[in-house]
């Protein structure tokens, strides 16, 4: 309290004296009934009542003079609204109204769908439990399978190929084995020592036809064509047959094979006739 008195300006010091001074504070100290027989505590007000109070607090020691200084401002003042604070207060305690994010093991599965794209089923790009650099591992290991199922890989040269470090290689292969589209195997040589890993594609990578059950249930579900191959052929008559190009034909006619009509200058050179023997044929007929 000495340190804080000290660091006090004489200005403020010598106000809050002033207040200790005088017959109103004297019969204030008295009590109530002296002030009032006075007839001069009648005619105090008593925010300056509660404030002397205050800085009589201050003077016997038992607040500092910061608390007397907060004290006193309070005193008459209006009542601020507790709305602000407790708002406050309310925002710290109040549980959280947003529904918290669903894990990503947790979704739901896509549904199923006989969309493809190349030689690979959009099963995984529809998945939302599967993260963008796992699918696009999965593509990178359908690329590898080429016209099979199975690939021979090591999580070392897949996390070179991927840019990706051997534990992200693993949690990628996690993820695919738990939602079902790959199956891993040990690759072992004639020793049993470890060389890596066989992957399998499940049919959930594969397009629909690749699996006969499939195709056989998507052809029963597809309403057949009549197949009616040779009727425009069969049929000349009817609009829509293809008119043959001269190009394609050879100059072979039936006729002659039956030996009717004339035949053609080049059939009888192939025969060692010559320009005079060919108008003597043709004269003739």
């Amino acid at each position: 309290m000495s340190e804080e008195h000290s660091r006090t300006p004489l200005s403020v010091r010598g106000s809050a004296l002033a207040l200790f001074k005088g017959r109103a504070v004297e019969t204030m100290a008295l009590g109530p009934m002296n002030a009032f027989e006075d007839g001069e505590g009648a005619a105090l007000h008593p925010d300056f009542l509660a404030r002397a109070a205050v800085w009589r607090d201050h003077k016997a020691g038992l607040i500092s003079l910061g608390e007397a200084r907060r004290r006193s401002e309070l005193i008459g003042a209006e009542p601020q609204p507790q709305r602000l604070a407790t708002s406050a207060k309310a925002l710290v305690r109040r549980p959280s109204t947003k529904p918290a994010a669903t894990p990503r093991h947790a979704r739901s599965a896509p549904r199923e769908s006989r969309q493809y794209s190349g030689a690979m089923a959009t099963t995984a790009a529809r998945d939302d439990r599967l993260t963008p650099h796992a699918k696009a591992f999965l593509q990178v290991l359908r690329a590898r399978c080429g016209k099979s199922r199975q690939t021979a890989i090591t999580k070392g040269t897949m996390g070179a190929v991927m840019a990706r470090s051997t534990r992200t290689i693993r949690r990628y292969l996690a993820d695919l084995v738990r939602f079902g589209y790959i199956q891993l195997a040990v690759r072992r040589n004639a020793r049993g020592l470890h060389l890596g890993l066989t992957v399998t594609l499940t049919d959930l990578v594969m397009p629909f036809y690749e699996d006969a059950k499939s195709l056989a249930r998507w052809l029963a579900e597809t309403p057949s064509a009549a197949a009616l191959p040779f009727k425009a052929v069969l049929s000349p008559a009817q609009t829509g047959v293809t008119v043959l190009s001269s190009n394609n034909q050879s100059p072979m006619n039936l006729s002659l094979i039956l030996g009717q009509g004339s035949k053609p200058p080049g059939l009888l050179a192939k025969e060692g006739l010559g320009r005079e023997g060919r108008k003597a044929i043709l004269l003739a007929r």
